[in-house]
């Protein structure tokens, strides 16, 4: 599937332009109807789901943590394969990997 060049510079510039506005916009609490201290904070704080660095994998025949129904998100890069558990990255959210000598970032 070919990109269309147009459209990737389009994506460029809205990430140049509207995403550090979005970063440093402020909340505006001045049209509530819940008083604000009654408003919590939720989630772990900043920074408080740790990345995964250099995870260690088994063979798909030695895993008898996984089911056999359980969910991955595969990433095949470099002829490496790769496996990761969407209930592992539920906790971490981010996994710091490497094929080869590429560094790779998986987002979940």
């Amino acid at each position: 599937m070919k990109t269309n060049p147009s459209i990737s510079v389009l994506w460029l510039v809205l990430l140049i332009v509207v995403f550090p506005f979005l970063a440093s916009a402020s909340w505006d609490y001045s049209k509530r109807s819940i008083p604000l201290d009654e408003i919590l904070s939720g989630g772990p704080p900043r920074d408080g789901i740790p990345a995964l660095t250099e995870p260690a994998f088994v063979a798909a025949d030695r895993a008898g943590f996984m089911r056999a129904d359980e969910q991955v998100m595969g990433v095949f890069l470099n002829g490496i394969a790769k496996a990761y558990p969407t209930r592992i990255l539920s906790w971490h959210e981010l996994v710091n990997d490497r094929f080869g000598k590429q560094p790779v970032l998986v987002s979940w």
